[in-house]
């Protein structure tokens, strides 16, 4: 977190889009927080299905991340490549641990744009000539 925070790409979005979403200007904002397996290990068929699927996610993209992230702004120091290889060859073992039952929180975000009779605190007369 701290080097996507050195790097100008917060990794927080998940728990500040709702406000942005506010702030833009939409209303009748709803929320659900959902947890995404990672893995085949649920019991349920769609479950395990999207565990799969979210699996392939994260091997996939896990090294890009990892590369540029920590390579350009490891803490203390930047990481050698050869440094954030094995750190991901170690993630994707732990990945495919089946005794580890793993997930991410998901959230999703929906909204509405507002009306026009409700966008009128907001806009600024013109005066009559």
């Amino acid at each position: 977190m701290e080097c996507a925070k050195n790097a100008g790409r917060e990794l927080n979005a998940i728990d500040t889009m709702a406000e942005s979403i506010r702030k833009a200007g939409f209303v009748d904002i709803h929320e659900k927080e959902s947890k995404w397996p990672i893995g085949p290990w649920p019991r349920d068929k769609r479950l395990k299905e999207a565990g799969v699927v979210n699996f392939q996610h994260w091997m996939s993209g896990m090294e890009g991340w990892c590369m540029w992230l920590l390579t350009k702004f490891g803490s203390p120091q930047p990481w050698t490549k050869e440094e954030v290889h094995v750190y991901v060859a170690k993630m994707r073992a732990e990945l495919k641990t089946p005794r580890f039952h793993i997930y991410q929180r998901a959230r999703r975000v929906w909204a509405r744009k507002p009306l026009a009779d409700e966008l009128e605190p907001y806009i600024k007369k013109e005066p009559s000539p």
